[in-house]
């Protein structure tokens, strides 16, 4: 059972949303750079994030394209999203662990403003990057049904 799956359920869908690493856009990806919103995706189909933000739209999330890991959290606070579903390398993983405070009993990320549902990316790529398309897609429907 993935951590933190029954507070995320409770999370009001409005305050959910879709952040994926700009390591998953295509070569010649379309999307402009916004300071507010992170990478813009266009729905252009050359990679499967268009195809995610479609599916985001319809269901009622809100969907980022995120160029840093610094940038989310801002973001998080910008938009009032409440809990996430996030695509992570293992240098990420490794970056947020190092920079939270661990203690004898565990780790407690629930007492954060953003409540994570996290699905691996297929390697530690920050160029051409890939995960699990079809997983995320089902995380997605799940979580907009909340039943994550």
């Amino acid at each position: 059972m993935p951590y933190y799956r029954d507070a995320f359920n409770r999370v009001e869908l409005s305050k959910k949303a879709v952040i994926l690493q700009h390591c998953l856009t295509a070569d010649k990806c379309a999307a402009r750079f916004s300071k507010n919103d992170g990478l813009i995706c266009k729905k252009c189909m050359q990679c499967r994030c268009g195809e995610i933000h479609v599916l985001c739209e319809e269901l009622g999330l809100q969907f980022y394209i995120f160029p840093s890991a610094n940038f989310t959290g801002r973001l998080a606070v910008r938009k009032d999203i409440a809990a996430a579903i996030g695509v992570a390398c293992d240098y990420e993983i490794q970056r947020g662990i190092k920079s939270t405070r661990i203690r004898g009993n565990g780790v407690h990320l629930s007492s954060r403003r953003l409540i994570p549902q996290v699905i691996m990316a297929a390697r530690y790529d920050c160029i051409d990057n890939d995960v699990d398309w079809e997983k995320l897609k089902k995380m997605i429907v799940s979580a907009a049904k909340g039943a994550l």
